[in-house]
């Protein structure tokens, strides 16, 4: 081969080696132009561990969908003025959508009907009704009570139950106490129903929470009930539940809730689509099948 002709294969091949540079530059430059939307996950204010597996489901779709997630609270647990101002605060630095837990659901409906908020909303465990809702994932609320009511009754018929739950008007939680109520009293129990305030002692024989949040405050007592039931999942809940010092607890898919409100809020900031509200998947978790196999992917996700 004459020396011009391996000059000139030479030459062709170090253009083909830089057009692929280029190429491979010019994708890489692609990929990182790629738009970043910001979500913003502002909670009710619970401990933290209540929302881990919640979190992980949140962040793997994140992933998926390129999203800023950024994570904001009431100082003080529970309270809905200060939640309130948390999602103002988070639309003012640039969210294009929020999910949140709301702490009373009566007084976040007439935040967004009066606000001038303009990004959508996704609640989870409770259903709003307004406008800037774009969708609602929620456990059964039906399906919790009953499930709850059977586990106490097949403890003991003639207990004296307590209910607590913090937002009584909230319809999930009013539905659930009325469903509960029935159950026990048919099954023979006393039953009273007591709202939840930080601070006051919690009293009964036997004490039921509600909802997700109430659970989490009790848990996290000093003093926990001698006979404790509840709704909702927290790192505190299961640790109390392998001791035996809770005795029963339904727990929603919080992993998939999680991953699926941030594909909701996306497809509400690309398209304007509202969902459907959706319940959940739940399950009635006790000490002895806590760490059954069918119960691992829902209790412990892996992200």
């Amino acid at each position: 081969m004459k020396k011009a002709e391996k000059i000139g294969i030479i030459a062709a091949l170090c253009g083909i080696i830089l057009l692929f540079l280029i190429a491979s530059t010019d994708f890489v430059l692609e990929e990182n132009r790629k738009e970043v939307y910001t979500i913003a996950f502002v909670t009710d204010g619970s401990a933290d561990d209540r929302f881990q597996s919640l979190r992980k489901g949140m962040e793997k779709a994140a992933k998926k969908w390129n999203v800023d997630l950024v994570v904001d609270a009431p100082y003080l647990s529970g309270n809905a003025a200060e939640q309130e101002a948390a999602i103002e605060e988070v639309v003012e630095n640039g969210a294009q959508a929020v999910i949140t837990v709301p702490a009373d659901q009566v007084q976040m409906e007439k935040f967004l009907d009066q606000s001038k908020l303009q990004v959508p909303v996704i609640t989870l465990e409770k259903e709003l009704h307004s406008e800037k809702k774009f969708g609602a994932y929620i456990c059964d609320s039906e399906k919790s009570a009953k499930k709850l009511a059977r586990a106490v009754l097949e403890e003991k018929k003639d207990a004296s139950v307590a209910l607590y739950a913090s937002d009584v008007s909230a319809k999930e939680t009013a539905n659930c106490l009325d469903i509960l109520e029935k159950e026990l009293e048919d099954g023979g129990c006393t039953v009273i129903r007591r709202q939840y305030r930080q601070g006051f002692e919690i009293e009964g024989e036997v004490v039921v929470a509600a909802d997700p949040y109430t659970f989490s405050q009790i848990v996290n007592l000093q003093k926990i009930p001698d006979r404790l039931y509840g709704i909702g999942c927290s790192n505190k809940m299961l640790t109390l539940l392998e001791e035996g010092k809770v005795c029963a607890a339904v727990i929603c898919n919080e992993y998939d809730k999680g991953y699926l409100s941030v594909e909701a809020a996306m497809k509400s900031i690309q398209n304007g689509t509202r969902q459907r509200t959706v319940k959940m998947e739940q399950v009635l978790v006790r000490q002895e099948n806590l760490y059954d196999k069918e119960y691992e992917a829902l209790l412990f996700p892996i992200s």
